[in-house]
């Protein structure tokens, strides 16, 4: 065995899938791609905080919540006094002899009064409003709440692509890297007539291919990069760290968490709110009672001297053409779609949830599968090179050896990453983001 074969097959053998390009990338092959820039590291905590600073989606729901809630001040006013300062000016025309009797002679008729009015009685309707509104605020803050959990999803799947990405890169750098002192060394062969023109021409091939997806693997990881540096708001390369694999509890436990998250929460707060406003829609039927009064700051004519007056109403509907009635169908038909809403959001994230656990099982047993996979092609890898030195074998045996090494590396790497995102997914989809 040659001493280059011997380097290059030491290379393969010990560099892991991430490790960084081999000082033996020469000029003329790092000339036909640019180098990856170390980055800025970041960790994915680090970045889903960022997120959820930068994110104009969240800022928008947020403002929801604070609308939510100020309407929920807004229902208080219904039954609380409230106080009016009222100024008129009444005129009339005082040389018509008939018409408008008046015991004044004057022609204008100035008053200024403070108004009070005060609901005693609407059947509690007030409160329940007050009661809906709530919920409704409450349920807009559940939404935000899940939306933080879909852009953590958001940030996690972008985190783990440019990670990926960044391994991809070294391990095809190393590829090509392998490829080209392949093809030198098979050239040197030819040269002192060893190798076959053919050997030659298949290994330049080879670097030709292995060159084109490193090309194209450095553009995807341009659309990687710019979407996690849009996502966390920075303007410099990102160099994401290491994302650990954490344990995962038994799929009752996620199912359990499911039926409590935040979305569904909020379809049950729904769901109560819609009953409660059939509730106020049939109480239009009870009466209403309510108190004025006024006191006179100014005030001309035989009840000058009456300075203050009080007034107590009571009305009770007794027919509006049908009106009540349609809308309390109105307001059960409403009721009954929230139901609906949540049974659907609860299957959904029951559905969510065992998908996201099928998922992490699989790319746990594909994972497994891959270093098996890894450590055959590697025995074959050493076998082909030994066979090589016995003349079995071509050079290209060996290389094909290699690169096949170099590949099953790559997938392995790859479904590494697929396992860490499928076990934020299932955080995600059973509501247990960290927070």
């Amino acid at each position: 065995m040659s001493a280059m074969l011997r380097a290059l097959l030491l290379l393969a053998l010990a560099a892991p899938a991430s490790s960084q390009p081999p000082a033996s990338f020469k000029a003329s092959t790092a000339a036909s791609v640019s180098e990856q820039a170390a980055g800025r590291p970041i960790a994915l905590e680090e970045a889903y905080s960022l997120a959820l600073k930068r994110s104009e989606e969240l800022a928008q729901r947020a403002g929801s919540v604070a609308e939510a809630w100020a309407r929920v001040d807004e229902m208080w006013s219904a039954v609380k006094p409230a106080f009016t300062l009222r100024g008129t000016e009444f005129a009339q025309d005082t040389s018509v002899s008939g018409g408008v009797v008046s015991n004044s002679p004057r022609r204008d008729r100035p008053e200024a009064k403070l108004m009070l009015h005060q609901p005693l009685f609407s059947g509690l309707r007030d409160y329940l409003s007050v009661r809906v509104a709530r919920s409704a605020g409450r349920s807009a803050e559940l939404d935000l709440r899940r939306a933080e959990d879909l852009l953590y999803s958001d940030v996690a799947v972008a985190f783990l692509d440019q990670l990926g990405m960044d391994k991809e890169i070294a391990v095809r750098r190393s590829i090509v890297a392998i490829t080209a002192d392949r093809v030198r060394e098979l050239r040197e062969r030819e040269r002192i007539g060893r190798t076959r023109r053919s050997e030659v021409l298949a290994a330049e091939s080879q670097l030709a291919q292995n060159e084109a997806d490193l090309k194209q693997a450095l553009r995807r990881e341009r659309d990687v990069q710019l979407k996690l540096r849009f996502l966390t708001g920075l303007e410099e390369e990102l160099a994401p760290l290491e994302v650990p694999l954490k344990d995962a509890l038994g799929l009752p436990d996620y199912l359990a968490r499911a039926r409590g998250r935040s979305d569904v929460e909020a379809r049950r707060l729904d769901a109560g709110a819609a009953r409660e406003s059939t509730t106020i829609v049939r109480r239009a039927r009870w009466p209403l009672i309510s108190f004025d009064g006024n006191y006179y700051l100014k005030r001309i004519g035989t009840l000058s001297d009456a300075r203050w007056d009080l007034l107590v109403t009571g009305d009770l509907p007794l027919y509006q053409g049908g009106k009540i009635g349609a809308q309390v169908r109105q307001a059960e038909a409403r009721a009954l779609r929230s139901d609906e809403v949540l049974g659907l959001a609860l299957r959904k994230a029951e559905l969510e949830t065992r998908t996201a656990y099928e998922e992490l099982e699989t790319d746990l047993a594909a994972v497994s599968a891959l270093e098996k996979a890894a450590e055959l092609a590697e025995a074959n890898a050493k076998a082909q090179a030994e066979d090589y030195r016995l003349g079995v074998v071509t050079n290209l045996d060996v290389l094909g050896a290699l690169n096949a090494l170099q590949q099953v590396r790559l997938r392995l790497d790859g479904a590494r990453l697929d396992t860490r995102l499928a076990r934020i997914q299932l955080d995600v989809a059973s509501g247990g983001v960290p927070r």
